[in-house]
């Protein structure tokens, strides 16, 4: 027996931000086909079954090229987009990790993305390559770097052990950009894994591992905006120097990472860096905590914390003009 329904059984107040396409569907019935019904596999089916069970395989790409199907997916597409659950994934609406931007800088012109609402870029499991380049502020052009082009964007891995890219990133003039779970290598002639300038950056459980130059870089000629970065969990490993944080407007934050086995584990010129967390350690790098320039390194632990140890050369290095590394106990 057919029960009819006017509109969907759910009410608006069911599931907050689930699709707008306005129907009339029949909630329990036996569809059988018939070839002289059109669009009959759109029409028939209920609509919590494509709610629940079909709508919910299309990606962004998928989606997108449904459009012009029928207004039944523009309805989709309207409702998904405008409430920024569609993410990037790569592999699937895109082919590589170099294909990225061109798609998100078309998708910016059609929608604000924000600090709280950003726009994710799924990466899946394996290798991602970067073959692209990126010319920084000063005109040189940089190989195996993708360059961000607008803010508010999270680059979501599956984990250290599972996402990795091969290459590296450039960020300039930008906010709100935020990476997760991967790790990050490039072997690239002067490569490195994070290379920003008045930027704003989140880090969480990234590893920098193996990056010629510097897992993260910060170069000392900030003169037109602040640079602040925040890193959690994080580990900055046998790379050039594990982290360099330089220019009198850059300030950073590391919760709970590790530094190990780079030439400077953290080399820090000019800035002022806070590192917090019983977890932070650095350790068996040429020098520890290189520190110049007036610096301020604040280390928010006890001093008989197991913080700095095993390094080659020196574990506090301060040279030139003094920079210095202080220890407090909040």
């Amino acid at each position: 027996m057919d029960n009819k329904s006017s509109t969907s059984s759910r009410t608006p107040e069911d599931v907050e931000g689930e699709p707008v396409a306005k129907k009339t569907r029949l909630v329990h019935k036996t569809i059988i086909y018939d070839e002289s019904v059109p669009n009959q596999w759109l029409d028939e089916p209920p609509l919590e079954v494509w709610d629940h069970h079909i709508i919910p395989l299309l990606g962004l790409r998928d989606l997108a090229l449904s459009r012009p199907v029928c207004t039944f997916f523009e309805a989709y597409w309207q409702d998904k987009f405008s409430n920024n659950v569609l993410p990037l994934r790569v592999g699937n609406d895109v082919a590589t990790i170099n294909d990225v931007m061109g798609v998100i800088e078309i998708l910016s012109m059609r929608r604000v993305y924000t600090k709280i609402n950003p726009f994710v870029v799924l990466l899946g499991k394996g290798d991602h390559q970067v073959t692209s380049s990126w010319t920084d502020q000063d005109g040189e052009e940089i190989q195996t770097t993708l360059g961000i082009t607008r803010s508010n964007i999270t680059f979501l891995g599956r984990g250290k052990d599972i996402t990795t890219i091969l290459g590296g990133f450039g960020i300039d003039n930008l906010d709100n950009i935020t990476f997760k779970n991967m790790t990050v290598t490039n072997t690239s002639y002067l490569g490195n894994g994070i290379r920003m300038l008045n930027a704003k950056v989140d880090l969480f459980d990234v590893a920098f591992n193996g990056c010629t130059s510097g897992g993260l870089r910060i170069p000392g000629d900030s003169t037109s905006g602040t640079t602040f970065v925040v890193a959690t969990r994080c580990e900055f490993a046998n790379s050039g120097v594990g982290a360099a944080v330089h220019g009198s407007l850059t300030s950073a934050k590391f919760n709970n990472c590790v530094f190990n086995d780079n030439s400077s584990g953290l080399s820090v010129q000019e800035s002022t860096v806070h590192l917090y967390g019983a977890a932070t350690a650095i350790h068996s790098n040429y020098f520890g905590i290189f520190a110049s320039d007036s610096c301020k390194v604040i280390i928010h632990l006890p001093s008989h914390h197991k913080t700095i140890y095993n390094n080659t050369q020196e574990d506090r290095y301060l040279h030139f003009q003094g920079g210095s590394i202080t220890n407090v106990e909040d």
